[in-house]
């Protein structure tokens, strides 16, 4: 009988083989971003929802690859990167509250992501919070 376990923060099953997997999905359409020492994972489709942004160019060629670790690794603010990788899944791109706007536009403007696509309502509503 085979036994699994189910790590909830990474949505990951792993079974006593040593394989792991996500629900309906094989290792071969995930992909392992490192971006400043954490590891995100998700699906390479949820990277294509934003077509001609780094993310959605990802390949194996490119420098950043590691195929030993089998993950691209990116020397950037892992932070942001929570809020960049939250707008491929959901759509909507949240400013973080603990960034300071030149940070983040840098951030998104590497990431090939428009600073217009900032949710307006947040950013009113953390001006209105100051006054």
């Amino acid at each position: 009988m085979e036994s699994t376990a189910y790590n909830y923060s990474t949505g990951i099953a792993a079974n006593n083989t040593g394989g792991n997997s996500v629900s309906g999905a094989n290792s071969s359409n995930r992909v392992i971003l490192n971006v400043g020492g954490v590891r995100h994972e998700t699906y390479k489709s949820t990277l294509k929802k934003i077509p001609a942004t780094r993310l959605s160019r990802l390949t194996e060629a490119l420098a950043n690859y590691d195929p030993l670790l089998n993950e691209y690794f990116f020397d950037r603010h892992p932070a942001v990167f929570a809020q960049v990788l939250n707008y491929y899944r959901t759509g909507k791109l949240h400013y973080p509250v603990d960034v300071c706007g030149p940070l983040f536009e840098e951030e998104l403007q590497f990431w090939g992501l428009d600073s217009n696509q900032v949710c307006h309502f947040y950013v009113l509503e953390q001006i209105f919070h100051r006054l």
